[in-house]
């Protein structure tokens, strides 16, 4: 069976250089499948992943970037590692 989900970009468009946005959305998607999240949600996570490596040139994730990511997730009521058991 295939399933498709569409998820839009999370938070305000400040991109500022693409490096490492695949390998953070991949990164993400599969820290949603490994916390058995939907594959909607693990498609947010990964969107709030790499949307947060964007933010920084080089593909540098900065504690600033970390935190965006972690209060987007939080707004989207999905588990961040800091709440995950």
């Amino acid at each position: 069976m295939c399933q498709i989900a569409r998820v839009p970009a999370i938070g305000e468009a400040k991109a500022k250089d693409a490096t490492g946005a695949g390998d953070l959305f991949a990164s993400g998607f599969l820290y949603g499948v490994i916390k058995g999240m939907t594959l909607e949600q693990c498609c947010q996570v990964g969107a709030c992943s790499g949307g947060s490596v964007v933010r920084s040139l080089g593909g540098e994730l900065t504690l600033e970037n970390l935190h965006w990511m972690n209060k987007h997730m939080q707004i989207m009521n999905l588990l961040t590692p800091n709440t995950a058991k």
